[in-house]
Order: structure tokens, then sequence, then C-alpha cells
């Protein structure tokens, strides 16, 4: 990938993050990386060629960030404090995960964006699953381990939103108190 494209793509996923798909023009990615709008569309012809581009960078870098964490021989409390990290890491600087924010405005996505984006959070919930499953001595519950990953990701999604809204940190504060609570048997 090239340097401008990269810049470029870096640029739209802190504006995206920050403020959505709908606040992501060209003029202001030009202006912003010193070239001109053409320049953006040789990288990216349309809108969404650019988001596809930013779900899939997105995607296979927390595909990554997942397989890191389900390599490490540490138990499930921890790996599931890992996943939560990265949603707090996300919230930095005002922002959300990128596809959570991307799901809100999924009515604005061609249908390639939303397969992406329904991939990304399969994935993620996919891993969930298998990390289970893996530690299955280390946690009792009366749901499945899909249904577990389910309320696991809406949660961390959801708060997200939350804190935003409030500016505190007190609903992925709570996501985090009941993933440990999850792992340590003590939530159901």
């Amino acid at each position: 990938m090239s340097e401008k494209r990269t810049e470029l793509q870096t640029l739209a996923q802190a504006i995206v993050q920050r403020s959505g798909v709908r606040a992501l023009s060209f003029r202001q990615l030009a202006e912003q990386t010193g070239v001109k709008s053409a320049s953006v569309h040789y990288y990216f012809p349309e809108k969404h060629d650019l988001t596809a581009a930013l779900i899939a960078g997105y995607s296979e870098a927390f595909a990554q960030r997942l397989a890191a964490i389900a390599e490490k021989p540490v138990s499930l409390t921890r790996k599931l404090s890992a996943f939560a990290d990265l949603f707090e890491e996300a919230a930095q600087d005002d922002k959300l995960c990128l596809c959570g924010m991307l799901a809100a405005e999924i009515s604005s996505l061609d249908e390639h964006s939303r397969a992406l984006l329904r991939g990304f959070f399969e994935h993620a919930e996919a891993w969930l699953v298998r990390i289970m499953e893996r530690h299955a001595d280390e946690w009792r519950s009366p749901l499945p381990p899909s249904r577990l990953a389910a309320v696991l990701m809406s949660g961390l999604e959801g708060a997200l939103l939350l804190d935003r809204v409030h500016a505190t940190g007190d609903h992925l504060k709570a996501q985090r108190q009941f993933i440990n609570a999850f792992a340590a048997g003590k939530a159901f």
C-alpha cells in the first residue's frame, strides 16, 4: 500500500470514528493531507470504496489483535479483559469503534461495506465463542457461548456510545466489572 493511501486511510478512519461516515469528505481529506481532491479519488474512486477499505483494514487489525490474545497462555478472565481493552483503546480521543460507528450508519452504506461490517461482528463474536469453549472449565452460565458472545459484544459497543453521551467511562467500567464477574463464575 502506498504511503499516501495509508495516510488518507488513517485520517479518514479517525474522522469516521469521531464523527461518522457522513462527516467524511474527499475535499477535507485532500486539504488535510496536502493533495488535490483528484488524488484522493485516484486511491478511492468513490466514498464507498474508502468506507470498504476502512472496514477491511480495521477488521484485519482487530483480527490480528484477537489472534495475539488467543495465543497467550492466560486465563479466560485475562483474555476477556484484553478484549475489553480493545474497546477502551477505541474510546481514546473521543472515538468509537470504527465498526460500531458504521453500524449506526448502516443505511448509508453500500452492500459490500455492509457485508464487511457484518463480517467484523461475526468474526469478533465467533472469537469470543471459541475462547469461552477453550476455557469452558473456568465459567458457568445457563446461556450458551454464542449468546454470551452477543451480550459481551453488544455491551461493549453500547458502553462506548453511552460513555460518549454521558462523557464518562462508567459504562465501559461496568462492562469490565461484568466481564470479571462472568469469568469468575459470579455473573449468573
